[in-house]
């Protein structure tokens, strides 16, 4: 019976096609809209938990979260070193911890930080940066560009734009530690200490100022004795150095309304946010536009569905032609029933691996899109509702056929 339902497919193509298509597309979609939205709420909610406060300049509460825990922004400004140490004076328990944003390699952020900021986290190669001019990369980056223990970066100046902006070739970066995939923003950046990212600019800075010396002197007499006055800053003294933004974990309520008591005036050029009433308010734009996408997504496996029982109503039509011919040959109730179930279980499982491929290469297409806001979506990842979702279209798909053989079995009892 199963060779007798796979001619019967073959003969009804269009059908059977549409059939696959529309109900593909159904599953697709549904699976879609659950993984992504949930994957999206779930990447803010890990980082949530790391730090509760985030000091920096005045601006967008928003920016300073996306450019400090996502690295997806461009940082708000720069505040002094110094204000690092103001809050530990707070309570010197607190985790607080420097960021620094400015370079780029090949448009992955680099980010100067101090090692505690990758405590809890694993390598697959390597250990944390200790010395000048080391760094840790992300699983992303060393993916990417095929980065090993020992290989050499050069950064650019710019937080994202590798392009436009000048290169740091007298100050290479030499690769000590690779992460184990984190599904976060820390796949897709490089980290380094913070001392280097001073030390780099600087470095920058003092070829532009020995460059404008040589164009200056080139008229003058080079016998004539020129002294020029040296000003020597220690890079690893980070008095000298700024920050773009502080995150901290305060370990207490009252440590976390003490710092955003303190620095939240108005003779300061700085802000300290509350991460997770900032994350609230971003989360609630989003659920603004998940629930647009929900309802046009619903629109869509509607209109999928009702595809799906058009076609099912006319592949019934074709069902009672094949029953008769049956009946003349003699089959029995079984075999038929067995003949009518095969196509429509072949049928649905296309259409489940269709949909199955369909939502892979959709995700990542959706993560080329989320991890430039630094959430890393994983296509590999299923959530329980996605099942059900499966399972109630696979029921769905199948009901007529039960209908039409409960409805064909009355008739015939009534005969």
């Amino acid at each position: 019976m199963f060779k007798y339902a796979l001619k019967s497919i073959k003969s009804k193509k269009t059908i059977s096609i549409l059939y696959v298509i529309a109900l593909s597309i159904s599953m697709t979609i549904s699976m879609l809209s659950i993984n992504i939205s949930s994957q999206i709420q779930d990447g803010f909610f890990r980082v949530d938990q790391k730090y509760d406060v985030v000091v920096g300049n005045k601006g967008s509460s928003t920016q300073l979260v996306m450019s400090s825990i996502f690295f997806s922004e461009e940082p708000l400004g720069t505040l002094p070193y110094s204000v690092v140490d103001d809050i530990k004076k707070i309570d010197e328990s607190m985790k607080v911890v420097p960021i620094a944003l400015g370079d780029n390699y090949n448009g992955s952020k680099i980010v100067g930080t101090e090692p505690n900021l990758l405590d809890g986290y694993e390598f697959s190669k390597g250990k944390v940066f200790g010395e000048d001019f080391e760094v840790v990369v992300g699983s992303n980056v060393a993916k990417a560009y095929n980065l090993e223990i020992g290989s050499q970066i050069i950064s650019s100046h710019g937080a994202g734009d590798a392009i436009n902006g000048h290169d740091h070739s007298n100050s290479p970066y030499k690769v000590v530690g690779i992460l184990k995939t984190t599904n976060t923003s820390y796949d897709n950046v490089v980290f380094t200490d913070i001392c280097n990212i001073w030390s780099a600019h600087s470095n920058h800075e003092d070829d532009a100022h020995n460059e404008e010396l040589y164009s200056n002197e080139e008229g003058h007499d080079h016998d004539e004795e020129h002294s020029h006055e040296v000003l020597e800053i220690d890079y690893h003294n980070h008095n000298d150095g700024e920050v773009t933004a502080i995150l901290v974990r305060s370990g207490n309520l009252w440590n976390a309304n003490q710092i955003i008591k303190d620095f939240n005036v108005d003779d300061k050029d700085l802000q300290a946010i509350n991460v997770t009433q900032t994350l609230r308010k971003l989360m609630g734009n989003i659920d603004i536009s998940k629930q647009i996408a929900l309802i046009l997504s619903s629109l869509v496996v509607i209109l999928a569905i009702i595809i799906v029982v058009i076609m099912t109503y006319m592949m019934q039509k074709t069902y009672d032609k094949d029953l008769e011919i049956l009946h003349i040959l003699g089959a029995s109730q079984v075999k038929t029933i067995g003949y009518l179930g095969y196509q429509n279980i072949v049928l649905v499982v296309l259409a489940l691996l269709i949909s199955l491929i369909g939502r892979n290469v959709a995700l990542n297409l959706a993560n080329k899109v989320s991890s430039s806001l630094g959430i890393v979506l994983v296509t590999d990842k299923v959530y329980n509702l996605e099942f059900t979702v499966l399972l109630a279209m696979i029921i769905f798909s199948i009901l007529p056929l039960i209908l039409y053989i409960l409805k064909n079995r009355g008739n015939k009892e009534e005969k």
